[in-house]
C-alpha cells in the first residue's frame, strides 16, 4: 500500500526537476496549474474568502512569488476580485521590481502580469495596501527558506498578522521552515495554506502547524517517483481502512483476538475501563482486564463484556499472572498501573514471561513506561531485549523524558529525532504523544498523526488510546510484519483515536468532551467499515 508522502523541502525539490527536467513537463505549465488550484481554493472556501473583495498579494522573488503574480493574474482575468500585487523583492533604481534578482519563473510571471495592465507596487507601499484590503495571499517566501527573516520584510509579515485578516498562504505561511517548522524570525499566520503536490514537514511539526491554518494539498502533475522511497508517511483514513478491513460474515469472536490489559490499581480502576472500553469499541474480539481485587466490583458491573482476572496486591501470585495471559493474543500494560513495589513486580513477571513471537503484539503506556524508567533492568527482560520489535511504545513527552532523559523542551523541538532515536536503540516502535503524534520504527519508518483537537487534553484520553492500538494490534497479530508493520498499526490506532476525538468535540466541544465520549465516538469512525448481516426481502406480486 501506497501512503500519503509528507516530504523534506530537498526531496519536493528532486521531484519537481525530474518533472520539468526528466519528463519534459516545462515548470511554467506547473506554476499555471499552482495559480489554478490556488483560485480554486478561493472560490470553493468562500466562507472564509469572499470572493468578491479587495485581494492583497504579497509576491516575493522566487517561484513562490512567480505563483502569486500568476494568481493575481488570473483573478483579474477571471474577475474574481479587486487585485492589488506589492513586490518584497529588490527594485531598480525607478522603483519597479528588478528582474534580474528574480527567478527565471517568476520574472516570466511577473512580465505576463504587467503585459495585462496591472500594477506592481513596491514593499514601501505595503502598509496603505493592507488597511484596504479584504483578504491577503501569502506568496512571498516558500519551503527552501535557510535563513532568519530580517529588516521591512519582518516589519511587513508583523504588519500581515497585527491587520486581522485572513490571510491564504501559498505552498507554505513566509516564514516558516520547511523541514522543521520552526520559526525564522517571523512567520506569517495563515487562516489556510494551499500546498502543491505533497504535504511538507514543515506545516505538520510544530510551531509550523499552528501558523498553517487549515491544509489543501492541490495536485499540479508533478511527479513523485524520486520519492517513493521516502520514509515520513501521513496517518489518515487509508490506514483505518486497512487495518479494520470488512469482516467475514461467519467469523467468531477468536478471529478477532483476545486482548489482556494489565491496567488500573487502587483508586484507577477508570484507567482500566477507559482502556478496555477503547479496545471494546475497535473491534477485538475479547478482553481480559488483570487488576487488583479492588477493582472488581466496579469493572464487572462496569464492563459486563470483560473477563475480570483480578490479583492480590498485597501478595499476587507470579503462577497466576503468568496463567493469566496463556491464552491471550496481546497485551496492553501500564494504564492506570501505578508505580509500587507490586507493581513493578506484577509488569516485571509479564516481560518476563509473555511470548517473544512476532504475531503476540504488546503495548506498554503510562506507569510501564515510568516503571521503565525508574527501573532500567527491565530492558533486560525477554520481551523488551529479545522480543522488541512486537513491542510499541506510548509515551507522551514527559515520558519520553523520562525514558530517554532528554528534556521536555529537546523532545517537544524535534519530536521526529526523539522517537526516532528510542525506536533504533531500543528496537521498538515509539508512538510519541502530542498534538501531532509522531509514531517511528526501528527500521526507520515515520509516521505523522495531525488530528485530533485540544479537548482530548484530559486524563483518560491515552487509556483510551491504548485500548485502541491493543485491539487493533491483535485483529492484525497474523499480517504483522508481512503485510503490516507495527508502525502502520500504531498510526492507525492514532488517526481512529484522532477521529473520534474530533467528532467527539464536535457533538460536545472541546471544553466539555470526555474520555467516556471520545471512546464512544470511535463506533461513529468505524460504523461504515463493515456491514455483514443478512438481508432478505420477499417479492411483489405484478398479477394483482
Amino acid at each position: 500500500m501506497k501512503h500519503t508522502p509528507i516530504l523534506t523541502s530537498a526531496l519536493m525539490r528532486e521531484c519537481d526537476e525530474y518533472t520539468i527536467n526528466t519528463l519534459g513537463i516545462p515548470s511554467q505549465v506547473l506554476m499555471e496549474r499552482a495559480a489554478q488550484g490556488v483560485v480554486k481554493y478561493l472560490k470553493a472556501f468562500s466562507d472564509l474568502f469572499p470572493a468578491q473583495g479587495n485581494i492583497l498579494l504579497l509576491c516575493g522573488s522566487g517561484n513562490n512569488g512567480g505563483d502569486g503574480f500568476a494568481v493575481a493574474r488570473l483573478l483579474v482575468e477571471q474577475k474574481l476580485s479587486n487585485a492589488s500585487v506589492c513586490y518584497v523583492g529588490k527594485t531598480t533604481a525607478d522603483g519597479l521590481p528588478d528582474e534580474t534578482r528574480m527567478s527565471t519563473e517568476c520574472a516570466r510571471q511577473y512580465q505576463k502580469l504587467s503585459a495585462c495592465g496591472i500594477p506592481v507596487h513596491p514593499i514601501t507601499e505595503a502598509e496603505s495596501l493592507l488597511r484596504s484590503a479584504d483578504l491577503i495571499i501569502d506568496a512571498v517566501l516558500g519551503i527552501g527558506l535557510d535563513r532568519p527573516v530580517e529588516g521591512a520584510l519582518a516589519t511587513l509579515l508583523h504588519a500581515v498578522n497585527a491587520s486581522g485578516k485572513p490571510v491564504l498562504a501559498v505552498d507554505i505561511p513566509s516564514g516558516i521552515h520547511g523541514d522543521t517548522g520552526d520559526v525564522m524570525g517571523t512567520a506569517i499566520k495563515a487562516t489556510a495554506t494551499v500546498t502543491m503536490q505533497a504535504l511538507k514537514h514543515g506545516l505538520l511539526l510544530y510551531p509550523g502547524a499552528d501558523y498553517a491554518g487549515s491544509l489543501h494539498v492541490c495536485n499540479i502533475g508533478v511527479d513523485l517517483t524520486p520519492a517513493e522511497h521516502n520514509r515520513t508517511h501521513l496517518a489518515d483514513h487509508a490506514l483505518i481502512r486497512k487495518v479494520l478491513p470488512p469482516r467475514a460474515r461467519r467469523s467468531h469472536k477468536g478471529t478477532y483476538g483476545r486482548l489482556a490489559l494489565l491496567c488500573g490499581s487502587h483508586g484507577m480502576a477508570g484507567a482500566a475501563i477507559l482502556s478496555a472500553k477503547g479496545a471494546l469499541r475497535s473491534g477485538v474480539g475479547l478482553i481480559q482486564v488483570i487488576t487488583p481485587e479492588c477493582n472488581r466490583t466496579v469493572l464487572q458491573s462496569t464492563l459486563p463484556e470483560a473477563i475480570v482476572s483480578c490479583y492480590d496486591s498485597a501478595s499476587p501470585s507470579l503462577k497466576e499472572l503468568a496463567t493469566a495471559v496463556r491464552d491471550a493474543d496481546g497485551l496492553v500494560m501500564g494504564c492506570g498501573l501505578g508505580s509500587s513495589a507490586t507493581s513493578l513486580t506484577v509488569l516485571e513477571t509479564l516481560l518476563s514471561v509473555c511470548p517473544v513471537r512476532e504475531n503476540f503484539p504488546v503495548v506498554l503506556d503510562a506507569d510501564a513506561l515510568n516503571l521503565i524508567a525508574k527501573h532500567p533492568h527491565l530492558w533486560e527482560t525477554p520481551l523488551l531485549k529479545d522480543g522488541a520489535r512486537q513491542v510499541i511504545l506510548t509515551p507522551h513527552p514527559a515520558e519520553m523524558s523520562r525514558l530517554t532523559g532528554a528534556s521536555v523542551s529537546d523532545i517537544l523541538q524535534d519530536p521526529i529525532s526523539a522517537a526516532t532515536s528510542l525506536a533504533e536503540r531500543r528496537g521498538v516502535t515509539v508512538l510519541l504523544k502530542d498534538a501531532h503524534t509522531v509514531i517511528a520504527s526501528p527500521d526507520g519508518e515515520i509516521f505523522l498523526c495531525p488530528f485530533g483537537n485540544a479537548g482530548m487534553a484530559k486524563g483518560g484520553s491515552g487509556d483510551v488510546l491504548a485500548g485502541i492500538l491493543g485491539a487493533v494490534a491483535v485483529q492484525n497479530r497474523y499480517r504483522i510484519p508481512g503485510e503490516l508493520s507495527a508502525a502502520e498499526i500504531a498510526a492507525s490506532a492514532a488517526a481512529l483515536h484522532g477521529w473520534a476525538g474530533n467528532l467527539a468535540a464536535r457533538e460536545w466541544g472541546e471544553i466539555s468532551m470526555t474520555p467516556s465520549e471520545l471512546s464512544d465516538a470511535i463506533s461513529k469512525v468505524t460504523q461504515r467499515l463493515s456491514r455483514t448481516q443478512t438481508d432478505i426481502s420477499y417479492g411483489i406480486s405484478l398479477s394483482d
